[in-house]
């Protein structure tokens, strides 16, 4: 559980307290190796939220953009291949958070997701902060880059 319960002596100093907030992604980055070329598996403008709460309620979500439209006007009436794709175009989870100051990193403890095996595990990120960009990975193999949209 987060420990911090910002009142008014409460210091955007913090670590926890710069981190609550909502954040839009601008960029979902991989690769292989350090030396290995950026691929964006989620396009080259995603769009999706991470929320930090100060109470230590998390969510993430974001997406490939442009989606990919069913060729049936129904969402309701793709085929197989279709919604399989539209899966692993979105990614999302929601659970608790907490900061592990002395290595920077944040816990996400998963509570919910729609992919299986992220449920009820313990994902860990190393985390930047400069001003109001947050970026999550090592940075050498992977970063998920987000923007401050509100505190």
């Amino acid at each position: 559980m987060l420990a911090v319960v910002c009142v008014s002596a409460c210091t955007a100093a913090r670590p926890e307290a710069r981190i609550v907030g909502t954040w839009r992604v601008v960029a979902i980055e991989t690769r292989d190796s350090a030396a290995a070329p950026w691929r964006r598996p989620f396009g080259d403008a995603p769009s999706g939220y991470a929320v930090y709460a100060a109470d230590g309620t998390h969510l993430l979500q974001f997406g490939r953009t442009p989606a990919v439209p069913f060729a049936a006007a129904s969402d309701r009436a793709g085929t197989d291949a279709e919604v399989r794709a539209a899966f692993f175009d979105h990614f999302a989870w929601q659970g608790r958070w907490r900061l592990d100051h002395a290595r920077a990193t944040i816990i996400h403890d998963i509570e919910g997701s729609p992919w299986p095996s992220w449920r009820a595990t313990m994902q860990e990120r190393p985390y930047r902060l400069a001003g109001d960009t947050l970026v999550l990975g090592d940075t050498a193999r992977t970063r998920r880059v987000f923007v401050r949209v509100r505190r």
